[in-house]
């Protein structure tokens, strides 16, 4: 008799926390809320001027009087892949980096 009665205690406990655990995921399903980290942050293009083609270990930034900033990466990369095709050198490289709008 005793041993129903703990087989049956066990068989609650587990059930009870398998549902409980089940009902934690499907609380939390949808995940964090995208875009509110990136409230104010835009990417911003930077193109340097390297010492050999292709090789980023030996590079200066070029100054330009003001830098174009993009909502997203993809538009700061397209804008890029623009620029380096129109300024046709091999040490060209461009960045695009991310920075908190002020």
């Amino acid at each position: 008799m005793k041993l129903r009665q703990i087989m049956s205690l066990r068989l609650c406990l587990s059930f009870g926390a398998a549902l409980t655990f089940a009902s934690v995921l499907v609380a939390h399903r949808d995940g964090p809320v995208k875009g509110a980290e990136d409230h104010g942050i835009v990417y911003v293009y930077f193109p340097s001027m390297c010492a050999a083609p292709g090789d980023a270990r030996d590079c200066r930034e070029i100054p330009v009087s003001s830098r174009p900033g993009f909502a997203s990466q993809e538009a700061c990369f397209a804008h890029a892949d623009v620029e380096l095709e129109r300024a046709a050198d091999p040490r060209v490289l461009a960045s695009c980096l991310r920075e908190r709008e002020i």
